[in-house]
């Protein structure tokens, strides 16, 4: 082996001469701090059974000098016949291992930050997806440091994996992912952007994190933009020790490096291989329509190892995930385990679930509309090796750690955008995964995007591109377009300001709709009502904060929000799906059971969990306002019907269990039993473990098993 090409080195599937593994290894070490050195030692960890066994030494050593501590420990560990750890590689090694995580090591540059952050450093990582990034926040966690710690993570789904992950500690910190959960002296806060404005009294934060950085940047056009940004400000002004986490960017806003002290590590070192495979027809062109859709199932079918299908929508994901299951029951090759979620689903969804059919024959639809219990089950069977292949969209993706050795980019698309080099480098990401697949295998039915170049702005310290609700939440002092913002807050004092100001939602539509309710306020009784509101009164209210908020002034619309609301409130959820399949059937929908789930778990995670209650509250700070300031004390108050939908009826004590991934159903059901004295999360949760014996007996076995998580 005169000549090294990666890319030939990186198809063997075997070593065994050890003159071949000789050569190799002198090129190796001479460019030992390179990426194409870590691809190199990364295949031979891949293919480490099929390597020279003379030979392993010296690959154990050039693993040590690469700086990959974590393959090295567990080599010297499991080789100890073969390999005689030095001194000097022992005093390395040590050095490598943390002081506070049990049997952890950092690889070379994951110790570079841990350094940073030991010397007080504010850091900013940008690095891929196997780097390693998570176990820096455990490491801040396991020191117990701080006394109150804030993670922002932008998803429900990721607040459940990162409890799960630091619920360990959990006898030194009280964690906390609930607006309504009670601070104690030591918390750890792993909260959306939104939850941390919202929170009441959040005590002085000691370390700060925000995860998924990028999210922060005007790039995305994302709707939480404004709110992580504002949580930026919030937070950074106390001048707490901070670190932001992003997958791989280019460079980081000047300004804000500038402005909180930040060191930028930016780096492509990974612990695992991507392997990028065109997928062509015999003319070396794209596949298209049913062609590609056979390619995909005849590929899908050859894996050993679980693989994800990124698709474009929650509808092509079922959409797929069925014709490939119609595909395989066609050549007889069916997988059918049992699992105790289709009890669940066929007493509070349907027997006829379209889901439950796919998971029956081991594949996956995920999408981010399902109950949040749901999205983590699916998760759990898919990394358990229950599910062979998960069908999902970007919120997978962007969502959760995931165990897949392979990734199926089939659709071109995030949405109605195509995706563009960032989306494709996150995607790529998942594939392949540290201890588990050295090598991630990605099948790409569409052109490679062009490589771009990606700088994080942050909107609230740059200033270039700022939306009026970010300009709002600038101190004076700071705002750089000081007319622009007088303009905002002009016409209206400094009281309904703040109101505005917290509101966090379009401040015209906010100023619009408070015209609109003083020129009218003698009039407008249907706003007035408490706990439960009656059909009238909800669609007339909701109609105003869709007119003025969303810029959507269609009372049929609102009329049709209205009536899934209160069903959802008033309703079990299963009569509520049956309800929408025979309208459904009325107008000769296709497949009417499976588009009425559909349609109601899409309402009850988007509008009922989150857009309504947002639009009550800001209607009701609003009406509020101009009724006290009117000598009015007769006011709406729509924090209980509110609460009911965004909680799916659960009592207030018990929302935070919702957020540790158990059923509402199961909540419902152990509420009644727990005295109403017992207030407090932790108090409850000791009493649910104190009482889990006569809590079961009252559960399904699925629900059972997820109490049992949410209480370990």
């Amino acid at each position: 082996m005169s000549e090294f090409n990666v890319i030939d080195i990186l198809e063997l599937s075997e070593l065994q001469n050890f003159d071949d593994n000789w050569n190799l290894t002198k090129f190796v070490s001479s460019v030992i701090d390179t990426s194409d050195a870590r691809q190199i030692i990364i295949h031979i960890l891949d293919i480490w059974n099929e390597v020279n066994t003379d030979a392993k030494p010296i690959w154990i050593d050039l693993i040590e000098r690469a700086g990959f501590y974590p393959y090295y420990v567990d080599k010297i560990q499991s080789e100890n016949e073969l390999f005689e750890t030095s001194t000097q590689a022992q005093i390395r090694t040590s050095f490598f291992k943390s002081d506070y995580l049990q049997d952890v090591y950092f690889h070379e540059q994951q110790k570079e930050i841990e350094q940073a952050l030991n010397n007080g450093r504010n850091v900013a990582v940008s690095a891929p997806t196997s780097f390693g990034k998570s176990l820096l926040i455990e490491e801040i966690v396991a020191r117990k440091q701080f006394d109150n710690i804030l993670i922002i993570q932008p998803t429900l789904a990721l607040i459940d994996e990162t409890r799960r992950k630091l619920k360990r500690y959990s006898t030194y910190y009280n964690i906390v992912v609930n607006t309504r959960q009670i601070p104690q002296e030591q918390n750890i806060f792993i909260l959306t952007a939104e939850r941390v404005l919202e929170f009441p009294k959040l005590p002085p934060i000691d370390f700060f994190v925000i995860d998924e950085f990028y999210k922060i940047s005007n790039r995305l056009n994302d709707s939480r933009i404004d709110a992580l940004n504002i949580a930026l400000l919030n937070i950074m002004k106390e001048k707490p020790q901070a670190m932001f986490l992003t997958p791989s960017v280019d460079s980081l806003s000047k300004k804000f490096r500038e402005k909180y002290d930040v060191d930028f590590f930016k780096t492509d070192y990974a612990l695992v291989n991507t392997n990028i495979i065109e997928v062509r027809n015999r003319n070396n062109n794209h596949f298209s329509n049913r062609a590609k859709k056979i390619k995909l199932f005849e590929l899908i079918k050859e894996q050993n190892a679980p693989s994800i299908v990124y698709v474009k929508s929650p509808d092509e994901a079922y959409k797929l995930a069925n014709e490939y299951l119609n595909w395989l029951e066609n050549l007889n090759n069916i997988v059918n385990p049992a699992l105790e979620i289709f009890e669940w689903m066929d007493k509070n969804i349907s027997p006829d679930w379209q889901l439950k059919r796919l998971l029956q024959n081991g594949i996956g639809a995920h999408n981010g509309a399902l109950p949040r219990h749901i999205v983590t089950s699916e998760i759990d069977l898919f990394n358990d090796g229950d599910l062979k292949v998960l069908f999902a969209t970007v919120s997978l993706i962007e969502g959760v750690n995931t165990v897949a050795k392979n990734m199926f980019i089939y659709s071109r698309n995030k949405g109605n955008n195509l995706i563009d080099f960032f989306d494709f480098a996150n995607i790529r990401g998942r594939a392949g995964r540290m201890g588990h697949y050295f090598t991630g295998n990605v099948f790409l039915f569409n052109e490679e995007p062009v490589l771009e170049h990606f700088t994080i702005d942050v909107p609230s310290v740059d200033q270039s591109e700022v939306s009026d609700e970010i300009l709002v939440n600038i101190p004076d002092m700071d705002v750089e377009d000081k007319e622009r913002k007088e303009q905002l807050n002009h016409g209206i004092d400094s009281e309904l300001q703040v109101i505005i100001k917290d509101n966090l939602i379009s401040v015209k539509g906010q100023k619009g709709l408070y015209k609109f309710i003083l020129e009218h306020y003698q009039n407008l009784d249907y706003l007035k009502w408490r706990n439960i509101p009656n059909y009238n009164q909800l669609w007339k209210t909701l109609n105003l904060g869709y007119k003025f908020l969303k810029e959507k002034d269609n009372e049929g619309f609102t009329q049709n929000k209205a009536v899934t609301a209160l069903k959802l409130v008033n309703k079990p959820l299963s009569q509520v799906i049956y309800d929408q399949k025979i309208y459904f059937e009325s107008k000769n929908k296709k497949d009417p059971l499976n588009f009425a789930i559909d349609s109601i778990l899409k309402f009850q995670r988007n509008e009922a969990n989150f857009e309504i209650p947002k639009l009550l509250a800001v209607i009701e700070s609003i009406q509020k306002y101009v009724f006290e300031k009117n000598g009015i004390e007769d006011y709406g108050d729509y924090t209980f019907f509110a609460s009911l939908l965004e909680n799916e009826k659960v009592d207030k004590r018990f929302q935070f269990l919702i957020d540790y991934g158990v059923p509402s159903s199961a909540i419902k059901k152990i509420s009644k039993e727990i005295p109403e004295s017992i207030e407090g999360d932790s108090n409850i949760v000791r009493y649910l473990q104190s009482n889990l014996d006569s809590i079961n007996r009252l559960l399904l076995s699925y629900e059972k098993t997820l109490i049992r998580k949410a209480l370990i």
